[in-house]
């Protein structure tokens, strides 16, 4: 893992042959998988996990093109994200035994506290449904613990950039450190514990994430949460703990109705890539994005971020959308689906 990104950052993406594959580095580290007798199963339907390579020359790869000055950058982002990758797969040895599987709320109260500590922004809790779990994969746990770390608006706004790619890789590297760090907390108190892939995962994390509470899909396909928008990273800690205090309902619907309305995003991608309004996808869930075409820009332009940037939820925050938004009678209607 550390020797792709070392081709990738430092050798401009090395060999044409051995060129870096982060679906590749991904795929490896899901191999953790096999070293459980039983993992929960994905629904039938459920969709696999979109790639991340673009199949594209390294001269049009813009992380392979860096400036020196760029590399120095990167360096202290990229190499404590992928250690921190690296040391939660290590967690998935199958060696572990839970001891328990309903938490006090003072246990509760340390976690919480704990993860705001280490930059958390909002947690919460859900049971996993099983058309959230990507084909072909599947999760040692049916329950989770869903987070989000923020990413700060003016590198975003700068969209695409080097700065803002940065900003991002900071959020991934943040979120690796801190899912390790509460997964670590919650097997000392003996209850199973296993921190999601910061960059990647077995799951769809904007679907926990709205199940869970945290916000709306927006037509972009990103989370939009009250104190952050868009501009946020999520992940997610797989847990044995029963009695998480689960949200059954989503107060955040209302969101979609002003993306309905507003279409910033749709306007304002660089290549067309999002839906003028999200299309089924046979799972019960929506398509937000055309991925080949969004792919191949993102790879070209520092993971372009445009469509995050825009978003009036980004930029001038959810209450101030919210209290000028007089409704959309009007707006289609999709749910993100619920049924485990």
């Amino acid at each position: 893992m550390f020797k792709q990104m070392f081709n990738m950052i430092i050798r401009g993406g090395g060999s044409e042959q051995n060129a870096p594959s982060l679906d590749r580095l991904l795929e490896g580290m899901d191999k953790h998988l096999e070293n459980f007798d039983t993992l929960i199963q994905p629904a039938p339907e459920s969709k696999p996990r979109t790639p991340f390579d673009a199949h594209l020359p390294k001269e049009q790869m813009s992380l392979a093109n860096l400036n020196p000055r760029q590399k120095l950058r990167v360096i202290p982002k990229a190499l404590p994200l992928i250690f921190n990758m690296q040391r939660a797969a290590r967690m998935y040895d199958g060696k572990f035994r839970a001891a328990r599987s309903e938490v006090t709320p003072d246990v509760l109260a340390q976690l919480e506290a704990l993860a705001f500590k280490a930059g958390v922004k909002d947690i919460k809790y859900v049971k996993v449904p099983r058309n959230a779990i990507f084909q072909g994969k599947g999760i040692p746990c049916e329950y989770a613990i869903v987070y989000t770390v923020e990413m700060d608006k003016a590198p975003i706004s700068t969209s695409p950039s080097f700065e803002s790619q940065l900003e991002v890789m900071r959020g991934y590297k943040n979120m690796a450190v801190i899912g390790t760090k509460l997964a670590r907390f919650l097997q000392q108190q003996g209850f199973a514990a296993y921190p999601g892939t910061a960059l990647g995962g077995l799951t769809d994390y904007v679907h926990l994430g709205e199940l869970a509470g945290l916000g709306a899909i927006g037509y972009h396909g990103l989370l939009i949460t009250p104190g952050q928008g868009a501009r946020l990273r999520i992940n997610t800690i797989y847990t044995n703990i029963s009695n998480l205090p689960i949200t059954i309902t989503n107060e955040h619907g209302w969101v979609r109705d002003f993306c309905a309305m507003c279409r910033k995003c749709v306007r304002s991608c660089p290549v067309d890539a999002i839906y003028d309004q999200p299309q089924p996808r046979g799972d019960g869930g929506m398509q937000c994005i055309e991925h080949h075409t969004c792919r191949e820009y993102f790879t070209q332009h520092y993971g372009c971020a445009v469509c995050l940037a825009v978003c009036p939820f980004s930029q001038v925050g959810y209450d101030a959308v919210k209290t000028r938004f007089k409704g959309n009678l009007t707006a289609p209607k999709f749910q993100i689906p619920t049924t485990t």
